[in-house]
């Protein structure tokens, strides 16, 4: 049987390892078998270690510790030896990363070593020395380039820096794992079990030859089944992240949204500013312009919008005579025509700003040189804009003393003089 060992036999054989106590005794005494071979079936059992799931890491811990045990019970040291080479970094690798349920599982195995003396005590130690480092950094590794930590809170799903959309996908991307590693025992198991019976050069009797083909049916049947199996836990990723892509589209879509209506305040905003600086900027203009006497679209600057000159109303007149000297009826026309010719004011009039003096003024147009004024249609215009009650006091007041000045005028001769 030493002539059917080869490297592949043995991949093919860890590979098609499964959990159950019948087919991890079966391997177990094919390796022994070969136990000349027990250097490289050891080789193969670590590099199948380090590239294996964590489920696929313990069923090849349970193989060792079948192997190591039987041999030591049966006096060949030729395993332990083989394994004591291997069993520290193999251990530690096999319990790195693994969920909590499988450390503990392996921790009951090197628990077992330590009981029956298995491996050397230096050997042991370093075993349990190596679970207890890795236990006080939480069970994790970082990853080269130190980005993510892939200890079993994160593969698992139930890391608290995962969120909660993403945790299906980590479940059915741990699946599609688990499911590979069965796929690739399972398709490694019957391309062997086929070769055998397919490309043997002489057919055995034809009993045993059914017999094979009916092994390799079920081995072909198995392969199957992880492959369909596979193939489901494929499509549930798929449709995982098609979901998510999905929720990032929709996401998406709302953001362009509430970019462009953003963008469309923004620019609102900045054209309503443009135009309140414009407005500020002509309203300065303006001031300016107003202050150098230049209007900005031909109002009237401010000299323009000066008071009228109002002209000062004239008091009443004053005729001059000598004193003692006797002035005829007749004569006084013309006095007065010489007073209005030369008014004996050297000072221009002033402008009446009180009450009374406008009333002053007022009574000059009604007053002549020696009496009163005969009214005229003309006079009713002096009382215009003045108060009717003002205007009445004012009649009132000078009615009676010019009524009897004008008696007395009237009982004078032509000869009497005006004092």
């Amino acid at each position: 049987m030493s002539s059917s060992y080869s490297d592949d036999t043995v991949r093919t054989k860890l590979s098609a390892l499964n959990d159950s106590q019948d087919a991890i005794v079966a391997v177990a005494q094919w390796i022994m078998f070969h136990r000349r071979q027990a250097k490289r079936s050891t080789e193969l059992w670590f590099e199948r270690l380090k590239e294996s799931s964590p489920h696929r890491k313990l069923m090849l811990i349970y193989l060792a510790n079948e192997i190591v045990q039987q041999s030591k019970a049966r006096n060949r040291p030729e395993f332990g030896n083989a394994f004591a080479v291997f069993i520290v970094e193999g251990s530690e690798s096999a319990y790195r990363g693994c969920p909590p349920d499988i450390q503990n599982r392996i921790r009951r195995v090197v628990q077992v070593w330590r009981e029956r003396n298995i491996f050397k005590p230096d050997t042991q130690a370093e075993i349990e020395q190596k679970f207890d480092d890795i236990d006080k950094g939480n069970g994790s590794e970082p990853s080269k380039g130190g980005s993510l930590k892939l200890g079993s809170g994160f593969l698992s799903g139930r890391s608290p820096d995962v969120p909660l959309e993403f945790v299906p996908l980590l479940k059915s991307h741990k699946e599609i794992n688990e499911k590979t590693s069965s796929v690739t025992i399972a398709i490694g198991s019957a391309n062997t079990e086929f070769q055998k019976q397919f490309n043997a050069e002489h057919l055995p009797a034809a009993p045993v030859y059914a017999a094979r083909l009916s092994s390799l049916l079920k081995t072909l049947d198995t392969a199957n089944v992880a492959v369909k199996s596979a193939i489901e836990a494929r499509n549930s990723h798929i449709r995982n992240i098609e979901r998510l892509l999905e929720q990032s589209k929709s996401a998406l879509i709302k953001d362009e949204q509430v970019a462009m209506d953003i963008a469309e305040k923004l620019e609102k905003a900045v054209a309503t500013k443009a135009s309140v600086e414009h407005l500020i900027l002509e309203g300065m203009e303006d001031i300016h312009g107003t202050r150098d006497g230049v209007g900005s679209s031909g109002e009237k600057t401010p000299e323009d919008l000066k008071s009228p000159e109002i002209e000062a109303l004239t008091p009443p007149l004053q005729v001059g005579h000598l004193p003692g000297q006797l002035v005829r009826s007749d004569e006084l026309p013309y006095l007065r025509s010489c007073a209005l010719a030369d008014p004996p004011h050297s000072h221009p009039p002033e402008f009446h700003t009180s009450a009374s003096e406008l009333l002053a003024s007022l009574s000059g147009h009604l007053l002549n040189g020696v009496g009163l004024k005969r009214p005229t249609p003309e006079d009713t215009n002096v009382f215009e804009g003045i108060d009717e009650d003002l205007v009445h006091m004012f009649k009132n007041q000078f009615a009676q003393p010019q009524l009897q000045k004008r008696q007395k005028l009237e009982t004078r001769s032509e000869d009497d003089y005006v004092p």
